[in-house]
């Protein structure tokens, strides 16, 4: 009975986590050649990170890049170059805190001189 409970407990988190993973969407807009940015998730929370580079002209994925940090206990994807309209490409990647306790994941965006 109690390995049933532990697994209940379990999989009603997962649920809750998946659940919330397309609900938060952060943009994060850059107007330098480099920025850092701190992101807050709560307990078992997932946010979806989109960097942009403003004012920047040739923007691509050679001259671009996004590294999302966790920290122990999170897990974030590799960023990706979402390419969908030549005048707004952006980097993208995902992170999921794990820990019921709220945690910080550092965002690194790098961009080309404007």
């Amino acid at each position: 009975m109690k390995h049933l409970a532990k697994t209940l407990i379990l999989v009603s988190a997962l649920s809750l986590s998946a659940g919330s993973a397309f609900a938060k969407i952060v943009e994060l807009h850059c107007s330098t050649t480099k920025c850092v940015y701190t992101e807050h998730l709560g307990g078992l929370a997932t946010k979806t990170l989109q960097s942009y580079c403003d004012g920047t002209q040739g923007l691509d994925q050679k001259n671009s890049s996004m590294i999302c940090h966790p920290v122990k206990g999170m897990t974030c994807t590799a960023a990706v170059w979402v390419d969908s309209e030549p005048s707004h490409p952006y980097w993208l990647c995902s992170c999921t805190n794990w820990d019921t306790k709220a945690q910080d994941a550092t965002i690194d965006v790098t961009c080309p001189l404007p």
